[in-house]
């Protein structure tokens, strides 16, 4: 185990371009491949959060406008509730014959 190790680790020093930079260069690789896969924040789990925020800013907008729409419905209830009843419910009085008129 510990001289495959070794191996990988002397792998890694041969792919390395020489040099006074050589260590510098294999810390800078070590540090982007813990940040890119191992860190508690690595990159994957930022970009799925911000695809989750996306998607709840799109529902709070729907939402949002639902919650406009449903104001001014009920505004209108308010106003005249039995006009609202005819038109959305087909109500009719007692003495009253209802002619629904389908138009393609």
């Amino acid at each position: 185990m510990y001289q495959k190790f070794t191996n990988i680790l002397q792998d890694i020093k041969d792919f390395l371009p020489g040099g006074p930079n050589k260590k510098y260069i294999a810390s800078f690789l070590f540090l982007f491949i813990w940040m890119a896969l191992f860190d508690k924040n690595r990159w994957v789990t930022q970009w799925q959060l911000q695809r989750s925020i996306y998607k709840y800013e799109r529902e709070k907008d729907k939402l949002s406008n639902d919650i406009i729409r449903t104001k001014q419905m009920t505004k209108d209830v308010n106003s005249d509730i039995e006009k609202f009843g005819r038109e959305e419910y087909l109500m009719t009085k007692n003495d009253e014959d209802l002619f629904i008129i389908a138009v393609e």
